[in-house]
């Protein structure tokens, strides 16, 4: 081959060379981007208040109720990847009560006690768009369910409590810090 052959081969492989890595970090994101990725929407870090309340005979002390009533635990995302969730709380000494209504004749029925990590159906969550874009959908616990997270032992102010929750592979975090009223 002639020098002007290899020369311009060796321009055209750089070009396409360029040209791809301009590909992968220009246009290949703004193709394959998600409009609503799933993940946790709320609690972000705010600020929840602890309450004193019982359910079926067990007491609770500065602990987190998340219901359906206060709408604490929102998801988001539109894709169905599969009938479970798992939630993980990670900060130490924290774990969670899983309430489920087990109709008038057996009433509130806990289905996981103090667990650090459990999993719960989909259809625990309604999907309800938002008013703004229809096509986001977020996830509200149903009225059927109470997670209550609660510490064994003293609530300090405004203490962090971090949790993950996994569906269909992907996992999100979630965390609030817990308020703690007059005594």
């Amino acid at each position: 081959m002639s020098y002007e052959t290899t020369f311009r081969a060796k321009v055209l492989i750089l070009a396409v060379i360029f040209g791809i890595v301009i590909f992968m970090i220009v246009y290949y994101p703004l193709l394959s981007h998600q409009t609503n990725p799933w993940g946790v929407a709320a609690p972000k870090g705010q600020i929840i208040l602890a309450q004193n309340f019982s359910i079926n005979g067990v007491n609770y002390t500065n602990a987190v109720p998340f219901t359906s009533k206060n709408n604490a635990l929102v998801l988001k995302g539109n894709d169905d990847a599969g009938e479970t969730l798992t939630v993980s709380v990670s900060t130490p000494g924290w774990c969670v009560d899983l309430w489920v209504w087990g109709g008038s004749s057996k009433g509130w029925v806990r289905k996981y006690d103090c667990a650090r990590e459990f999993q719960m159906s989909q259809y625990a969550f309604k999907r309800l768009p938002t008013h703004e874009a229809r096509e986001i959908l977020y996830w509200y616990l149903e009225p059927g369910y109470i997670l209550v997270f609660h510490k064994d032992g003293e609530v300090n102010k405004y203490e962090l409590v971090n949790f993950t929750v996994t569906y269909g592979g992907e996992t999100d975090w979630g965390a609030f810090k817990v308020s703690i009223g007059k005594s």
